[in-house]
Parts: C-alpha cells; sequence; structure tokens
C-alpha cells in the first residue's frame, strides 16, 4: 500500500481526496492535516511516506513554502488546487503532479499510476483486490459499504447522487455523479451505458425486447437515442448468429 498525508485547509476538498482514495486499491490514508503550521510541526521526520497531497492557497503558509519545507520527508508530492497560475511555483519546489480542482477519479488514478507503475510481478494481486470497491452509503449515516462489481446490477443516477442496485436487493446512494461512476467502471467491459441515467452491468441484463432492456432485478428502461450505436456494437458482438442459409 502507498502510504499518503493530506494537508489542506477546506474540509470538502479533503473529502474529496478521501472519496477517490477509497476507491484506488493502492492508497492509504496515515494522515490528514487541516492547518498548514500543524503539518509543518508533525509531518513524520523517520515515517516512510509515498505521497503527500497538498493544497497550495493556505492562511498563515501556503503550500509552496509548505513544500520546501517537507518535500524531502515523501517520495513525491502532489499538489492539489484551484489556481492554475501556480503550476510554475509547483515545478520550482519539485512538485511531482499537479491537479487542478476539480479533477476527475480518472485524473487522479492515471497520475497515482505514472508516479507509481504497477509491477507486473503485483498485477494479478492488484487485480484481485480491485474486484471489490469502497463506497459511502448515504442512507446508513455515511457506512462505508464494501462492495464487489460482479454485485452491482445498475448504477442510477438520482439529483445530486447515484442508487447503486445490487443483487441482493438493496439500492445503496452515493454522493456520485454518473461521470465519476464512468471513470470508475472504465477498465470493467461488462460495464455500459445505454441511458443518461444508468449505467448497467450487463452480466444482469434479463432480456432485450424491442427499445427496452429489463434487468435482472426487474429495473427497465428504453435505450436513449444517443446510445444506440454503443447498443448496437454490443448486441452485434454478443448476439449468437446462425451461419446456415
Amino acid at each position: 500500500m502507498l502510504k499518503c498525508v493530506i494537508i489542506d485547509d477546506e474540509q470538502f476538498s479533503i473529502d474529496a481526496i478521501l472519496k477517490y482514495i477509497n476507491l484506488h486499491s493502492r492508497l492509504e490514508v496515515i494522515n490528514i492535516f487541516l492547518d498548514p503550521l500543524d503539518a509543518l510541526n508533525n509531518v513524520s521526520l523517520t515515517e516512510h511516506i509515498d505521497i503527500i497531497f497538498m493544497d497550495i492557497d493556505m492562511p498563515n503558509l501556503t503550500g509552496i513554502e509548505l513544500a520546501k519545507a517537507l518535500r524531502s520527508r515523501t517520495a513525491k508530492l502532489i499538489f492539489t488546487t484551484s489556481h492554475s497560475q501556480y503550476a510554475f511555483d509547483a515545478y520550482e519546489v519539485d512538485g511531482d503532479a499537479f491537479l487542478l480542482k476539480p479533477y476527475t477519479f480518472a485524473k487522479f488514478s492515471t497520475t497515482i499510476n505514472r508516479l507509481f507503475p504497477v509491477d507486473e510481478r503485483t498485477t494479478n494481486a492488484i487485480l484481485k483486490i480491485s474486484d471489490h470497491f469502497l463506497v459511502k452509503n448515504k442512507e446508513e449515516n455515511l457506512r462505508i459499504i464494501n462492495l464487489a462489481f460482479d454485485d452491482v446490477i445498475a448504477f442510477e443516477s438520482s439529483n445530486n447522487y447515484v442508487k447503486i442496485h445490487t443483487r441482493d436487493d438493496r439500492q445503496i446512494t452515493a454522493y456520485l455523479t454518473i461521470k465519476e461512476v464512468l471513470d470508475i467502471v472504465s477498465s470493467r467491459k461488462e460495464f455500459l451505458q445505454f441511458h443518461r441515467a444508468f449505467i448497467i452491468s450487463t452480466k444482469h441484463i434479463n432480456y432485450i425486447e424491442g427499445n427496452s432492456i429489463r434487468l435482472t432485478n426487474k429495473l427497465a428502461f428504453n435505450i436513449g437515442e444517443r446510445y444506440k450505436n454503443t447498443f448496437n456494437a454490443f448486441l452485434s458482438e454478443q448476439l449468437l448468429k446462425t451461419t446456415r442459409k
């Protein structure tokens, strides 16, 4: 596991990073600091740290100033900021990456994998871990739920949330967007989008009738016009065809 420290004076920014870290199988948070002065005094001199995620625009001590003191204590330094004008300053203090808020999970994950390439010898183990993901359930006071991708029937957009339908008839409400879900499932070929409000596991299609798809949990929807090319490509690949004349 890659050991991480987060330094940011805004709780909602910390929550955003934590959400992505929880979805990434290789990361573990060992400390969080809301006050840059607290981080200056308490980031360990001895404990191994793989990544420091650091905001730049903070009170009393900027991330650029703090980086000069802490850069030697971490293998990689990733700046997270809403201000693109700091990119050159981040480079000057040996920042390894610059994530401009708001960034997607795909951008976050790509950055981690670029800085810490996966050793081929550990690929199988990591793939096994990534068969599951962690998500906070709004309906259970943000309890963190461990879900297997194979158990997910569909992700459904619902106002500012996404409902996750599972094969044991649960509905988990997560503070995600459909776009973020697309990033999360991008490496899993069974998850496809045939409607603007749904990303489904094609393993859980019960039947297709005309323009309608019915899933194994009886959830049904019509194929969206903009997704018909994706649906037709899926059908062409999966539908058994006879060669008889």
